[in-house]
């Protein structure tokens, strides 16, 4: 055990000796998630500006804007015709809407008016925006229909039952309750940085791990694995050292890297007992994983070359980079046979639902199953 624990001390201060690793290891995962992670979702998130031309200037086109301003997914600016065609194709506003003349005499006819909204082919939210107005048009029409019966009744002045109705229709309460699934209180939600989080870490994680071994392929090229078998110790020993300091380094980057982006971030990775042993488990695969791809090539070169773009590639179709849902259901089906989609279903199950070591079985479990493979191939294959 002495020799086993003199070779993971000697190949963990090698490694921190190196200056460019601390950029590797902890450097260029907290800025991916900063960029990923906080850059595009931190604070409020910018809503599209749109103009509205209001060519009837009536009580209903009135109450039609102020409907889409209650959306609150837009931030909208009232302007003439040419204003707002000179706003457009400066590229300042995202479209912009125009109300016909005649927009209320034709809901109070029970017509449908036709509205224009007038957005560039690059917009993604423009089918957002048209189903916005549709809504708001058919409430305007109930509106409308309600309001002339209504007067017809009462002998009141229009703008008065428009204000009215327009309250009964603010004051009635939501159909819809959201219900937050969670084991504990404090960790109820998967944000988009705390996802990001998660993912780079594991991905810089197995990048880190294939630097570390290759260092097996970089000692029998340059001749010191010949020397250090020549020592009393046995390959196993040996073996077992290595593989020791790639796990102790990788519970390094990973701890240091969990500690930070809560203190930074407010990252909160939830329960410490399960993050360990999924860390631990993951630490494994990746170990696995690198040896895996040692096993395929001849030099430490083709090892990070080949290696890195698995992992890469591997890193995105699990929805390290991007949320996976935008993905193709096909893709997402794909995606279940990497080691880093269990990773990250693990997290999300202790980050966004406060699970315990119990509900993260599955993924420890195919993460192991992973473990064994990688590990009994790149082993069998590696030629010391």
């Amino acid at each position: 055990m002495g020799r086993i624990s003199a070779i993971a001390a000697f190949e963990i201060k090698r490694m921190f000796q190196d200056k460019q690793s601390y950029l590797l290891l902890f450097g260029m995962p907290l800025l991916f998630t900063f960029i990923f992670g906080g850059l595009f979702t931190g604070g409020e998130e910018a809503k599209p500006v749109i103009s509205v031309v209001d060519g009837d200037e009536s009580v209903f086109s009135e109450s039609f804007i102020n409907e889409i301003e209650k959306k609150n997914i837009v931030d909208l600016n009232l302007d003439d015709e040419k204003t707002a065609q000179n706003n457009f194709e400066d590229k300042t506003i995202s479209g912009y809407i125009q109300l016909p003349e005649g927009f209320e005499k034709g809901l109070l006819k029970k017509e449908i008016p036709e509205i224009v909204f007038v957005s560039s082919p690059s917009f993604e939210g423009a089918a957002m925006i048209e189903q916005v107005i549709n809504d708001s048009i058919v409430k305007l029409q109930i509106t409308a229909e309600a309001a002339s019966v209504y007067q017809e009744v009462t002998s009141e002045k229009k703008e008065s039952v428009l204000e009215q109705i327009s309250q009964e229709f603010d004051a009635a309460p939501s159909a819809i309750e959201t219900v937050t699934v969670s084991k504990n209180k404090k960790v109820n939600t998967m944000n988009n940085m705390t996802a990001r989080a998660a993912g780079f870490t594991i991905m810089f994680v197995m990048i880190a791990m294939l630097f570390s071994t290759g260092v097996l392929l970089e000692a029998r090229q340059t001749g010191v694995w010949y020397r250090m078998m020549s020592t009393p110790a046995s390959r196993r020993e040996l073996v077992s050292g290595y593989l020791l300091a790639f796990f102790l380094i990788g519970w390094i980057q990973f701890g240091i890297l969990m500690v930070v982006s809560n203190l930074v971030f407010g990252v909160e990775w939830g329960n410490l007992l399960a993050n360990i042993v999924l860390v631990s488990c993951l630490l494994l695969c990746t170990i696995g994983l690198g040896l895996f791809i040692a096993g395929f090539v001849k030099t430490s070169e083709q090892q990070s070359v080949y290696g890195n773009l698995i992992i890469i590639s591997t890193c995105m179709l699990a929805g390290v980079y991007w949320p996976l849902e935008i993905m193709p259901e096909s893709m997402q089906s794909v995606a279940k046979i990497v080691p880093q989609y269990w990773g990250l279903e693990g997290f999300t199950e202790l980050a966004a639902r406060g699970g315990t070591v119990e509900d993260i079985l599955a993924p420890i479990g195919i993460l192991l199953a992973f473990t064994v493979v990688f590990l009994t191939v790149g082993m069998r294959r590696i030629r010391f």
